[in-house]
C-alpha cells in the first residue's frame, strides 16, 4: 500500500444523501446486495434469463442446491426476480428431479423462450403471448446427458416436463447446455449446444422445439479440458465502417479447466451466422472478462436486439468455488451487462471490433418509471481537474458515523504526462474492527498500460487455497491521445461486499473479482494516492458514490 510522504485532503465537493433509515452490517458480511444470490444454499452457472414484457420483470433462473454450499446433488433450477436487474426476490426451485431420481439426476444449465406463436402446441387463448415460457435443459444421469424441454403456463414460476422428454439424446455423457433463440431469416428456433470433451460448438434447429436437426458445429480458440455454456446472439456496431453491416454476431463460450489466468473462463468470437453456421472473422480468441472470477456468460431472452444484449456470468471460479468463504448461501451472479461491438485501436497499428461490457444500473422501465428502481445514492464525492501527487491524497470515508452499505462505485477519468515511470493507486479500504482495517488495490503502470489487481487480504482462507491467485492484471490502450502525447484514460469500478467489477475506457475490457475479508469486515472507503512527487497523473473528473437500497433495508 502506497503510503504518500506527507497528506494534504483534496477539497472535494461533497453531496451527502442520508437514507430514511440507518444501515445495519448484514450477518452474512459477504453476501453481495447488488448481486443476484440465492437466499440459501449453492449457486453456479445462469440459466433461462428472460424479460416478462408484459409484468417487466426479469427472471433468472441458475444452477442450486438449496440444501448444501457446495456442488452437489440434488441439482435444480433456482428462480429469483427482479423489476430493476439489482434488487432480486428468491422464488425457490423451479425445475428438479423427480423425487426418486434426485440423488443420481441433475436439471444442468440450459435457456428459455418465449414461444408467442405458439409453435410448440403447448399453450391456448389463455396465455399471454409474452408468457409462453419454454425451458430448455440438461438432464444429467451418471450414463448420459440428454435434452429436455418444459414448458411454464403461470409465466414461469413453475414447469411442466414434456411427456416426450428427451428432446435429443445422441448417447453421450458429455453434451450439454443448450442456448435457443428464434432466427428471423430461416423462421426456425436455433440450439447451441456444447459436445464438451470434443471441442465442438453444436448448431441445432426446430420448428417447434420439440423435433430437432443438426446443421453443424464450430471449433475454436482456447480448448482446456472441456467446451460449456455456449451462446449466439446478434449484437450492434456503436462506430460502424463504410463497408460494415450494422450488426455482426459474437459466439461465446466458457472453457474449464484450462484458461489462461487459471481455472475456468469465458472467451468469445466475431463473426456472421445464416441460421445453420457461425463463420468467425478471424482466428483469435478473445477474452469476455480478464478476471479470475466472470464463468458460464448467459445473455438475456425477450429483450431489444438494437440495444444489444443483456447478461449474467457466474462470479467464481471452479479452481475454488468449492472452498471461498460462506455461511448460509455461497456465490453470486455478476452485475447485469449490456454488450455492444466497437470498433477500438487495440495497439497503435491495429484497430478491431471487440465486445463492449457496461454495467446496468438502470434499465429502460426505471428511466421511464424511477419508482422502479430499488437503490439510491447514500454519499456522493466529486472532484475535477486536480493533479495527483505525493503532496495530495484523495480520501472518501463513508462510515465515519454509521454503518456502511457496503456498496461502493467510482468513476475516474484522468490523464496521464509522456513518458512517466510513475504509477497510482487506488485502495478500497474495509471497516476498522478491532483496530485493523484491510484494503484490496487496483494500481496504474502508465510504462506497462497495466492495471495491477491486488485482492489480498488477511483472511486465512487465502493462506491455505493456493489456486485463489491474489494479484493479476490487464492491459489496454489509452482510450485517446492528443497532439502533446497527453493520454486520456477511464475507469469505473463497482465493489459489492465481496466482489469488484472494473470496467476499463467504457467497457472495451474488464476484470471481475471477488475477495474475503476477515472478521466479517466489508468496504466503507476509497482512497486514491501515487509516490511521485511531479504532476504526472491528472484527475478530469471522479464520482466516488455509496449506494444502498431505498427501503434501507439489506438482503
Amino acid at each position: 500500500m502506497i503510503q504518500p510522504s506527507s497528506l494534504l485532503l483534496i477539497p472535494l465537493i461533497a453531496f451527502f444523501l442520508q437514507s430514511v433509515n440507518a444501515l445495519k452490517v448484514n450477518k452474512e458480511y459477504n453476501r453481495p446486495q447488488f448481486h443476484l444470490t440465492p437466499e440459501k444454499g449453492w449457486m453456479n452457472d445462469p440459466n433461462g434469463l428472460w424479460y416478462d414484457r408484459k409484468d417487466k420483470l426479469w427472471h433468472a433462473y441458475y444452477q442450486h442446491n438449496p440444501n448444501s454450499t457446495v456442488f452437489e446433488s440434488p441439482i435444480s433450477w433456482g428462480h429469483s426476480t427482479s423489476k430493476d436487474l439489482i434488487k432480486w426476490e428468491y422464488k425457490g426451485v423451479a425445475i428438479e428431479a423427480e423425487e426418486e431420481y434426485k440423488d443420481n439426476q441433475g436439471i444442468y444449465s440450459g435457456s428459455v423462450v418465449i414461444d408467442r406463436h405458439n409453435t410448440s402446441g403447448f399453450f391456448n387463448k389463455s396465455q399471454d403471448p409474452e408468457q409462453r415460457v419454454v425451458a430448455l435443459y440438461t438432464l444429467n444421469t451418471p450414463t448420459a446427458q440428454t435434452q429436455e424441454l418444459a414448458y411454464s403456463v403461470d409465466g414461469g414460476f413453475s414447469f411442466i416436463k414434456y411427456e416426450k422428454n428427451p428432446i435429443i439424446d445422441v448417447h453421450t455423457t458429455q453434451q450439454r447446455d443448450p442456448k435457443v433463440f428464434w432466427h428471423e431469416g430461416t423462421e426456425k428456433w436455433i440450439m447451441v449446444l456444447a459436445k464438451a470433451q470434443e471441442y465442438k460448438v453444436e448448431i441445432w434447429s426446430s420448428p417447434n422445439l420439440k423435433d430437432w436437426e443438426f446443421e453443424s458445429f464450430f471449433t475454436s480458440g482456447i480448448s482446456g479440458y472441456q467446451y460449456e455454456c455456449a451462446g449466439i446472439f446478434e449484437l450492434p456496431i456503436e462506430n460502424p465502417k463504410s463497408d460494415d453491416p450494422d450488426t455482426k454476431w459474437v459466439l461465446v463460450l466458457a472453457v474449464n479447466p484450462g484458461a489462461p489466468m487459471g481455472g475456468s473462463v469465458n472467451q468469445y468470437f466475431i463473426g456472421d451466422f445464416d441460421g445453420k453456421a457461425f463463420y468467425a472473422n478471424d482466428h483469435v480468441t478473445r477474452i469476455q472478462d480478464y478476471g479470475k472470477d466472470y464463468y458460464a456468460f448467459q445473455s438475456f431472452e425477450n429483450t431489444d436486439s438494437e440495444d444489444g444484449a443483456i447478461g449474467l456470468a457466474w462470479a467464481s471460479n471452479w479452481q475454488y468455488a468449492i472452498v471461498v468463504p460462506a455461511t448460509n448461501h455461497r456465490h453470486s451472479q455478476s452485475l447485469a451487462r449490456k454488450h455492444t461491438l466497437k470498433y477500438v485501436n487495440v495497439n497503435p497499428e491495429n484497430n478491431q471490433l471487440v465486445l463492449v461490457q457496461t454495467p446496468v444500473l438502470e434499465t429502460k422501465e426505471t428511466k421511464k418509471n424511477s419508482s422502479l428502481k430499488s437503490w439510491e445514492v447514500i454519499n456522493q464525492y466529486d472532484l475535477e481537474d486536480t493533479n495527483l501527487t505525493s503532496e495530495t491524497f484523495v480520501a472518501t470515508d463513508f462510515n465515519s458515523e454509521r454503518n456502511s452499505s457496503g456498496v461502493l462505485d467510482f468513476n475516474l477519468t484522468f490523464t496521464v504526462a509522456p513518458e512517466s515511470a510513475d504509477y497510482f493507486v487506488i485502495n478500497i479500504n474495509s471497516q476498522i474492527v478491532q483496530g485493523t482495517q484491510e484494503t484490496i488495490q487496483a494500481t496504474f503502470d502508465p510504462q506497462q498500460t497495466t492495471w495491477f489487481i491486488d485482492r489480498s487480504t488477511q483472511n486465512d482462507f487465502q493462506r491455505k487455497t493456493p489456486y485463489y491467485q491474489e494479484r493479476s492484471s490487464v492491459y489496454h490502450q489509452y482510450a485517446s491521445k492528443d497532439d502533446d502525447d497527453i493520454k486520456t484514460y477511464h475507469v469505473y469500478g463497482i465493489v459489492d461486499r465481496n466482489i469488484l467489477e472494473l470496467y476499463f475506457n467504457n467497457g472495451e475490457m474488464t476484470a471481475t473479482n471477488t475477495f474475503f475479508f476477515s472478521q466479517n469486515k466489508i468496504p466503507s472507503s476509497i482512497s486514491i494516492a501515487t509516490d511521485t512527487e511531479e504532476e504526472v497523473f491528472t484527475i478530469e473528473s471522479l464520482t466516488i458514490r455509496e449506494l444502498g437500497f431505498k427501503c434501507g433495508c439489506e438482503k
